[in-house]
């Protein structure tokens, strides 16, 4: 079984004469032009001639619509895999002839290997890893998901030992050969939504108690390998508090009979009797990965300040355009949105658009009926704050929430409460409360229909 690195998320597995590609993400630039993969490779798209395409859930970074209309142009025969409905109907609409939406804990036999993909604690969107599985030994690609306490992981592993026949408690990497796992505590969420910025040290300890409860005999990080580009690069210092030499070493140190391999774009990871080898250029004297650069890291962990929001209004819009497209949505669309969103409660939300030259402030004051003043307000209970030009985009369907939240340019934070007697309770309702008035899938949806 060979594993090639395509670099970020994206693998091609080689095992049984069948060729699985995961998470495709064929280009650098992604997700709008907020992320590029690092380090930057060039991948041959016609050389990967997949059977089965594989897409863990519905982050740009694994859902790349423009990857997956490359691959369908290319084999629209290429069976596409998911957890999600929104891809699957998506890969429909871009030429793929097969789709199959599969539930976690479910086992695909195909013509030689066996694949049980694997559940996601607390996830609020579908989503999945996958275990592949053949006679050369056992290969976790953890992607994203969470997989739970270490209890949790022991006892997913346990079902899955049985799945395959085997003894489930044989020793440390007597199952899993290979796992690509989820390693690095993204902080982009955090950042923009009011939260913590300083070293996640509960949220690390978990990970590697994690992948101490796999016993795998070779853990490899996987995913995390963007950095973001252009007007979004300030995030590059707020995003990733763990570097990939530091995370083998504390691998090494929690987990002692765990030999912890670097994740090397172009590289084969091949398993073979249930050991794993690394050839170093595999993928590129394959002709599948060419171009692997090493430049400098610009990731460096200084969760010191938080830049203000700039819109970097990249197409040049005039900025009255701007104005009256962000005016007209507020009035029609969010304020009666916020109405039915407070259920009741009377709330201050405060919306702040910042424009190239100066910053718009509404705020939604929703009594019976809601009122819209263009002033701020210091009792606000919900503030929001978003770049006016990528607010209209989003509103024009030309991009979706997400470019916006992990670029950093749309940013929340509640303190919306009530207080009596009894003490202080939260308010539970959305922080981002743009979503209210077109949701994160609507936005998706919305740019999918506009391609």
């Amino acid at each position: 079984m060979d594993w090639q690195c395509l670099g970020h998320a994206s693998w091609l597995a080689e095992v049984s004469g069948l060729r699985l590609l995961f998470d495709p993400l064929l280009e650098d630039s992604h997700h709008g032009g907020v992320f590029e993969v690092f380090p930057p490779r060039t991948i041959d798209a016609e050389a990967l001639r997949p059977d089965f395409i594989f897409v863990s859930h519905r982050h740009p970074d694994h859902f790349d619509l423009p990857s997956l209309r490359h691959l369908a142009a290319i084999d629209p025969e290429s069976v596409v895999v998911t957890s999600d409905p929104l891809v699957a109907s998506s890969a429909r609409r871009i030429g793929f002839r097969t789709v199959r939406i599969v539930a976690p804990e479910t086992t695909i036999d195909l013509d030689g290997p066996r694949l049980i993909t694997s559940p996601s604690v607390g996830a609020g969107d579908p989503e999945w890893g996958v275990v592949v599985a053949s006679e050369e030994g056992v290969v976790y690609d953890q992607i994203d998901t969470s997989a739970g306490s270490p209890a949790d992981v022991r006892a997913f592993f346990a079902r899955v030992a049985s799945a395959l026949g085997r003894a489930p408690d044989a020793g440390p990497g007597s199952l899993v050969s290979l796992a690509l796992v989820r390693w690095q505590p993204l902080l982009e969420v955090d950042a923009m939504l009011a939260g913590t910025i300083g070293f996640p040290f509960a949220l690390y300890a978990d990970e590697l108690k994690r992948c101490a409860a796999l016993e795998a005999r070779v853990i490899c990080p996987a995913s995390a390998g963007t950095r973001h580009a252009g007007p979004f690069a300030f995030m590059n210092r707020l995003v990733h508090p763990v570097t990939e030499a530091q995370f083998l070493q504390d691998v090494q140190a929690s987990s002692p009979s765990t030999r912890a391999v670097r994740h090397v774009t172009g590289a084969t990871y091949r398993v073979r009797d249930g050991d794993v080898a690394i050839d170093a250029d595999g993928a590129v004297r394959a002709g599948i990965v060419t171009h692997v650069a090493t430049p400098s890291d610009p990731r460096s962990f200084r969760p010191f300040e938080i830049p203000p929001i700039t819109d970097p209004n990249l197409d040049a819009r005039p900025e009255h355009e701007l104005r009256s497209v962000a005016d007209a949505w507020v009035r029609d669309s969010l304020v009666p949105s916020l109405e039915r969103a407070a259920r009741g409660h009377r709330l201050r939300w405060v919306l702040e658009v910042v424009l190239p030259s100066t910053t718009d402030v509404f705020t939604i004051d929703t009594t019976r009926p809601a009122t819209l003043r263009r002033e701020d307000d210091a009792a606000w209970d919900v503030r929001c704050a978003v770049a006016g030009s990528l607010l209209v985009d989003v509103i024009q369907a030309r991009r979706h929430w997400g470019d916006l939240l992990l670029g950093g340019m749309l940013r929340a934070c509640s303190r919306a409460r009530q207080v009596d007697v009894r003490g202080l309770r939260r308010i539970p309702l959305q922080p981002l409360f743009v979503y209210e008035a077109i949701s994160y899938e609507e936005s998706i949806r919305r740019v999918l229909d506009r391609m």
